[in-house]
């Protein structure tokens, strides 16, 4: 069996932190990581043509589709008006 003064207290040490702690982590996001803003991310990777015209094709299949539902629209109300349906 040990002593009763075999540990010897050693006082108060000082606190171990994180080398990460003093790092700026924004600023290494905003060098390292991809942008994932999606109103920036055409002029961070120089595609804003390529989006632009990937928009615009969007754009336009929305309105044929839309266009396609109104004459859905139109012709079911007018076979309602009919008495057909």
């Amino acid at each position: 069996m040990a002593k009763r003064g075999a540990i010897i207290d050693m006082g108060r040490h000082k606190v171990v932190g994180s080398s990460w702690r003093s790092m700026d982590t924004q600023a290494y996001s905003r060098s390292y990581e991809p942008e994932t803003r999606p109103e920036f991310r055409c002029y961070v990777s120089g595609q804003a043509k390529a989006w632009q015209a990937e928009y615009d094709a969007k754009v336009a299949a929305d309105a044929k589709r839309d266009a396609q539902m109104q004459a859905l629209l139109d012709l079911k109300q007018r076979m309602i008006d009919k008495n057909l349906l």
